[in-house]
């Protein structure tokens, strides 16, 4: 043992840390021991610190409970925003479209417009004025003497169409209607 006039004793070196015994005494951060003193509410001098107090917990519960509260309201706003940008698009396209019709419509109230469109769209012409209508090869080849296409000239009877377009379909040559296919025509008899 060593007399006390000789000083404080000298340090050992270890890999565990010690406590500190002459730590300044003052207002601890407990309930007013040191941890590992022994002291009532300590909880003896092998008890470790936890990591997350019960505050802490309770924090951490509390932040939880905001977002989960938070998440859906603003998974909806997101995209209910999304929403409203495809909306104003949208508007803006039937905006421009109502702006085409309306000058559509204001170019069908002018006279001089509708006797153009007349004149081209449905061949009208002007009192005293003659029509004139150019035909193409096909176009007099199918009609009739004054360039009509009558119903006995160019068209069969719409069964015949329908079976035509059957047998068109199935690869089959398709069968006219001046010359019928029978049964006996295909064995030879």
């Amino acid at each position: 043992m060593r007399p006390a006039s000789q000083g404080p004793a000298p340090r050992r070196l270890s890999a565990v840390p010690t406590q500190r015994q002459d730590a300044a005494s003052g207002p601890s951060r407990s309930s007013g021991s040191r941890s590992g003193d022994g002291g009532p509410g300590s909880g003896g001098p092998n008890k470790k610190r936890t990591r997350y107090t019960a505050r802490a917990a309770i924090l951490m519960l509390v932040l939880c409970a905001l977002v989960l509260a938070l998440a859906y309201p603003l998974q909806q706003y997101f995209s209910q925003s999304s929403q409203i940008d495809q909306l104003k698009q949208q508007n803006a396209d039937k905006r421009a479209e109502v702006d085409q019709l309306e000058q559509q419509l204001a170019q069908w109230q002018d006279p001089d417009y509708v006797k153009i469109q007349a004149r081209l769209r449905l061949h009208y012409v002007f009192p005293g004025e003659t029509g004139l209508r150019l035909l193409g090869a096909g176009d007099a080849a199918s009609g009739g003497p004054d360039g009509t296409t009558g119903p006995s000239q160019g068209s069969s009877a719409w069964y015949a169409q329908l079976w035509n377009s059957v047998t068109a379909a199935t690869g089959a040559p398709p069968s006219s209607p001046s010359s019928p296919s029978s049964p006996t025509s295909a064995t030879g008899r």
